[in-house]
């Protein structure tokens, strides 16, 4: 009676170590949509501060806070339309006529591309490095493993990298 006793301990000692060890680390995928945050953005020879804002796809709002040349400025993207706002004159832009390679249309396709890319990223010593391809060229968004919450992007082509802090989900949504 002991001898079973002892094998069928050591059998779920066994087969509880093979369980914990085959567990895979579950990482929370990048937050694309439903969040607000400061963003730091260095954009060919510019260094643009800010906040950002993203309700859903297709949709963005940056307000400028530097340089003091364009602070105010606030760009916001509908889906539809671009709309434009400093010192109270505000006007629509078509977003065709938008070069792909803007910084806010690179901001906006970057992330409106991650939507349909979540196929896991790998895991750095930096956080979650997801990786894709947009019509100006590829990016990497680096974000936390464990909140999904974005640290940075980075689109060489279009000499863009954007950190981001004060990180809040305005929703559920991260898809």
């Amino acid at each position: 009676m002991l001898r079973r006793f002892v094998c069928l301990l050591i059998s779920f000692i066994i087969i509880f170590s093979l369980t914990a060890c085959l567990k895979k680390k579950r990482t929370e995928q990048p937050v694309i949509t439903g969040f607000s945050c400061d963003v730091d953005v260095q954009y060919q020879d510019m260094n643009v501060k800010g906040h950002l804002t993203r309700d859903s796809a297709g949709t963005l709002s940056l307000d400028i806070e530097e340089p003091e040349t364009i602070k105010g400025l606030s760009m916001h993207w509908n889906g539809e339309t671009i709309s434009l706002k400093l010192y109270g004159l505000s006007f629509d832009v078509n977003p065709e006529t938008v070069p792909q390679s803007a910084l806010g249309k690179s901001l906006l396709s970057v992330l409106d591309t991650a939507i349909g890319n979540q196929d896991g990223g790998e895991i750095t010593e930096d956080g979650l490095m997801t990786k894709g391809t947009t019509v100006s060229g590829e990016f990497e968004i680096l974000s936390d493993p464990k909140t999904g919450k974005l640290l940075m992007i980075r689109m060489p082509s279009t000499g863009l990298t954007a950190e981001f802090s004060n990180f809040l989900l305005t929703s559920e949504s991260k898809a």
